[in-house]
């Protein structure tokens, strides 16, 4: 590891891509200094020049990009009875449960950038009538 030389460029010069203008001597001037014949340790020659551009969720929604907030409700046994308060599913008369507070959390948020604020909710796991069969997705509406 051995310092070679520099150079100095600027992003307009770059950004005029490959030319003999983006051709650029790398000079050592301790070397420039000691050595009289001393021209340069190499040259540096632009072959492309791309600027990738990264875009914020801001840009995105600028751009007109839409979110859509789509909820699904497990109804499988897997978190215990509803009824009892170790279940996830828990309906406490004083305070909501994890799910709920997620849901409300993140769909606060999620309205502003939905145009339609509506939020399809959807559910999986219930045994749904007439037959009773496991249903692993079903709308849920309100009545």
């Amino acid at each position: 590891h051995d310092f070679i030389g520099e150079f100095t460029t600027s992003y307009r010069e770059l950004s005029r891509g490959q030319s003999q203008f983006n051709v650029y001597e790398v000079l050592n001037h301790k070397k420039k200094g000691k050595k009289k014949k001393y021209v340069n340790s190499g040259t540096v020659t632009l072959l492309s020049f791309k600027v990738d551009s990264e875009c914020t969720f801001v840009d995105f929604i600028r751009g007109g990009t839409q979110l859509n907030f789509t909820v699904a409700i497990d109804f499988t046994a897997s978190n215990g009875n509803p009824s009892q308060p170790t279940s996830l599913h828990y309906m406490s008369p004083y305070q909501m449960n994890a799910y709920a507070m997620a849901l409300k959390a993140v769909g606060e948020i999620i309205q502003d950038y939905d145009s339609d604020k509506l939020f399809p909710a959807y559910g999986f796991g219930a045994k749904l009538p007439p037959d009773g069969k496991i249903s692993h997705a079903f709308p849920l509406v309100s009545i």
